[in-house]
């Protein structure tokens, strides 16, 4: 009357692949974005002169120092 419930391994139960196809891409992707991450430190702190590198000394270089403030105009 009663049939036997049918015995599942668990990668069967989760529908999952043994190749592991996503494991692939996070660790693919993974690896990319730490060598990007890599290059763009070396370019910026490799190449002080560059157009994005990073100034030396602790003033702040002359293109980005704020403006004289402009006199106030009294009030009428």
């Amino acid at each position: 009357m009663h049939e036997q419930p049918q015995v599942l391994t668990p990668t069967e139960a989760r529908q999952a692949s043994p190749r592991r196809l996503n494991l692939r891409v996070l660790l693919t992707s993974l690896a990319l974005a730490v060598v990007v991450a890599a290059i763009l430190y070396a370019f910026v702190y490799g190449y002080p002169d560059s157009p994005i590198g990073v100034p030396e000394g602790d003033a702040p270089a002359a293109a980005t120092a704020p403006a004289e403030p402009a006199p106030a105009t009294p009030a009428q």
